[in-house]
């Protein structure tokens, strides 16, 4: 019994850990810092996506059980549309209806804190899930190579996520051109991403190897981010003019990122 608690305490440790250390790390990259709260909330939101999501997947499973033709196109469906857009959604309305109106959000960094914020409490509730529910069905040396695999790999790619997210609805925030293009982009890139990163782990012509160099390019593309950011923070301390979209532009950039997966969809089927 000491031992189950042991490995329990251990195996929560490596669920919950690495995601809050990098919502630590990218929170200190900001030089005028967030109020913690409100980046704890977010955290909190992103985690409780899980319920939603449990009533949404039982509906799109249901709507694509008949649709599948070919494997590519039902590998697609449920990388892309049941799992990468669902998901993706989900953080994106989270930061644009709680983040974004927040008295304190006030510069385009914020958007990258709060992204990952939002995009990380996600993937902390689902290390929890995957590497708990292998605990239980296969034990403790089982459960933790998944959780050191996640570590290096499911965490990391939620991180990109968050911080791509951020930086498209940063400039559709604070920049007068283009607003409505990044705003769609904000949503779409990373659920393009996202679904990448799946089809590449359920593929049988796809090798693993890509994953790690998908994620060795963007924390390459992050490093440079933070680096323009921080100059940006240091040269410029007036404010920003914050624009919060309309709800026609919300409504837009998600309908229109389901429409075009839906038409590869149909050409994969």
């Amino acid at each position: 019994m000491t031992n189950f608690y042991t490995h329990y305490v251990y195996l929560a440790f490596l669920a919950l850990l690495p995601g809050l250390l990098i919502v630590y790390f990218v929170y200190r990259r900001d030089i005028f810092p967030e109020p913690p709260k409100y980046v704890f909330i977010t955290l909190v939101l992103g985690f409780s996506t899980q319920l939603p999501l449990d009533f949404l997947i039982p509906i799109v499973e249901l709507v694509g059980k008949e649709m599948h033709k070919t494997i590519e196109a039902e590998d697609f469906y449920s990388t892309f549309i049941r799992a990468a857009f669902l998901e993706e959604s989900l953080k994106y309305v989270i930061v644009i209806y709680y983040c974004l109106r927040l008295k304190n959000f006030g510069e385009p960094m914020d958007a990258i804190v709060y992204g990952v914020a939002a995009s990380l409490g996600f993937a902390i509730m689902e290390n929890w899930a995957y590497v708990m529910s292998e605990f239980a069905q296969n034990g403790y040396e089982s459960a933790k190579d998944v959780a050191f695999l996640r570590i290096n790999s499911a965490v990391l790619i939620h991180s990109i996520l968050g911080i791509m997210m951020g930086f498209f609805l940063m400039d559709s925030i604070f920049e007068k051109q283009h607003k409505k293009l990044n705003l769609f982009l904000a949503l779409f890139f990373p659920v393009c991403l996202h679904g990448f990163y799946n089809y590449i782990i359920v593929s049988k012509n796809i090798s693993d190897a890509w994953i790690y160099l998908l994620i060795i390019f963007f924390l390459i593309r992050v490093f440079f981010i933070f680096k323009k950011q921080k100059k940006l923070q240091l040269e410029n301390t007036g404010k920003h003019i914050k624009t919060i979209p309309p709800h026609s532009d919300i409504i837009f950039s998600l309908s229109f990122s389901l429409i075009l997966l839906a038409i590869i969809y149909k050409l994969l089927n």
